[in-house]
């Protein structure tokens, strides 16, 4: 394969392996050392990202709206719908941990809630699920989304054929070979990472609810034919193509999920979901910033550090992931379009999603005598996941199509991770941003070994959890040289006759005539 970066992807495919196989044969050592890490980065950067998160909402906001929002990323028409669009961003970035995490966060937040409420108090009850809006809300999807603008720009108007991030960067930091190899590196280890904790997840709910469904061992079988079955839809999908594979795909995923959830708030209490869901919007647009920058620096209760920054350190490190998906599906849309699409449709999805099915778990916790909490506490969070789920009408019924639904979801994301390690990789791209077939295939591979390696090395996907979200902190850096990248080659574009000056100071007339 001549047009596979070898030099990029075999590291990183090796590097994710051995941490795999480290962090399983001496368990104790590498989670501590892991842990140890993370709590450095939350303890000395925790400010930074809260403040950095929020001041990249605002700038993508401003973008959106200057006149630079009109520029049109390639000349040709959007090629997908506004439906497929927004549904094949929505399902790329929460793959099948949204109602997982939409049940178990404010079951969370009930037993150790922010901001000083009492356990299982009304205040708990009012930030619970609160929180889990704001978490998978407009900060984490603009982080996700920011990255895609560059991107776009360089490959759709600058006609650039090769996408990887260190040839953005190389502007502001040069092009030292070593530097950029790092930071490639870094990207793509964050991408793989990210994406094995969440096929973990997922598997590990799959072959939880499979056991429960058709009474079956919850074992290394079960959740090995798991994979199997992921990897077998998956070269299936990248052989089929992007159009009639991952955006149809997307599609029916997104279409039956909501009517999933409609049927959750109809069979259930209703007008309890739909109160609480009112109440919590209320809640979080009245402290929105608080809960943006609290860092808890008195009371201490590692809140804050262990969730919001926990995310936000998460979200950066997935970052080349989505920007380089949703560059490949943003051909002929408008920064604008870009922006705004990606951050309404990613947080409303999710709000949707969220209030739904935290709004149930919160009922069936405090008013409908289901014990959740306990559930979580004899069983762990998945077992009270299924449990819950089947306390809905036609349980067994009920139960498999949420399986389906999060197979499918999982199956976007899966999908979404090689395309986007393919693009990273790829020397020269296709004037439409697709990889080489080997290349997608090749990768489709990599990501099913790194997914059996998951489960075979037994509790090392915690280690990768804990680096995957150090890996964060650097590509937090990198968003500031991407930044400024994107304000320098943004002012060339309005004034043409300034292109021979210096960077610096095409960047300061730019930001004069902002």
């Amino acid at each position: 394969m001549k047009n596979l970066n070898y030099g990029l992807a075999l590291p990183a495919i090796v590097l994710v392996l051995a941490l795999l196989v480290i962090s399983s044969t001496y368990p104790e050592q590498s989670q501590a050392m892991a842990n140890g890490a993370m709590a450095f980065v939350t303890t000395w950067f925790g400010w930074i990202v809260e403040l950095g998160s929020l001041a990249l909402v605002g700038f993508l906001f401003w973008l959106a709206f200057s006149r630079y929002g009109d520029i049109q990323l390639g000349e040709e028409k959007p090629e997908y719908s506004n439906f497929s669009y927004g549904g094949m961003i929505f399902t790329a970035g929460v793959g099948a941990s949204l109602i997982y995490w939409g049940i178990g966060e404010p079951m969370y937040y009930l037993q150790s809630p922010p901001l000083f409420a009492e356990p299982n108090s009304y205040s708990a009850a009012a930030w619970s699920v609160t929180y889990s809006i704001f978490h998978w809300g407009i900060t984490g999807w603009a982080i996700y989304c920011f990255p895609a603008i560059p991107f776009a720009y360089a490959f759709y108007v600058q006609k650039k054929r090769t996408l990887k991030l260190s040839t953005l960067c190389a502007s502001i930091v040069g092009e030292h070979p070593i530097v950029a190899k790092t930071i490639d590196l870094l990207a793509i280890f964050g991408t793989l990472a990210a994406f094995a904790s969440s096929l973990a997840l997922t598997v590990t709910l799959l072959s939880a609810g499979a056991s429960e469904l058709l009474g079956i061992e919850n074992g290394l079988l079960l959740q090995g034919s798991i994979i199997l079955l992921f990897v077998i839809a998956l070269l299936c999908v990248m052989l089929v193509g992007f159009n009639q594979g991952i955006s149809k795909v997307s599609d029916y995923t997104v279409t039956i999920a909501i009517g999933f959830a409609l049927f959750v708030l109809f069979s259930s209490n209703s007008q309890f979901i739909l109160n609480n869901f009112t109440d919590s919007i209320g809640v979080m647009l009245d402290n929105f910033f608080r809960m943006s920058l609290w860092t808890d620096p008195v009371q201490q209760s590692g809140f804050p550090q262990g969730w919001t920054q926990y995310y936000w350190f998460w979200y950066y490190a997935y970052l080349i992931m989505m920007g380089l998906f949703i560059t490949r599906i943003s051909r002929g849309r408008t920064i604008r379009e870009v922006i705004l699409y990606a951050i309404s449709m990613g947080s409303l999805g999710c709000t949707f999603f969220i209030s739904i099915f935290g709004g149930y778990a919160v009922w069936a916790q405090l008013i409908g005598g289901f014990p959740v909490q306990e559930w979580m506490t004899d069983g762990g969070l998945t077992f009270a996941v299924v449990s819950l789920i089947k306390t809905l009408p036609a349980k067994s019924a009920i139960l498999a199509l949420f399986l389906v639904i999060q197979f499918f979801l999982m199956l976007t994301t899966m999908s979404s991770a090689s395309v986007a390690t393919a693009m990273l990789t790829t020397n020269e791209l296709a004037l439409n941003g697709d990889p080489d077939n080997k290349v997608r295939l090749l990768w489709a591979g990599a990501i099913a070994l790194i997914s059996f390696s998951v489960f075979l090395c037994g509790g090392g996907i915690n280690t990768i959890k804990s680096l995957c979200v150090v890996a964060g902190m650097p590509m937090m850096f990198i968003y500031a040289i991407l930044v400024r990248h994107l304000l320098l080659e943004l002012g060339a574009v309005k004034s043409p006759s300034n292109q021979s000056e210096a960077p610096e100071l095409q960047e300061a007339t730019f930001i004069q005539n902002l």
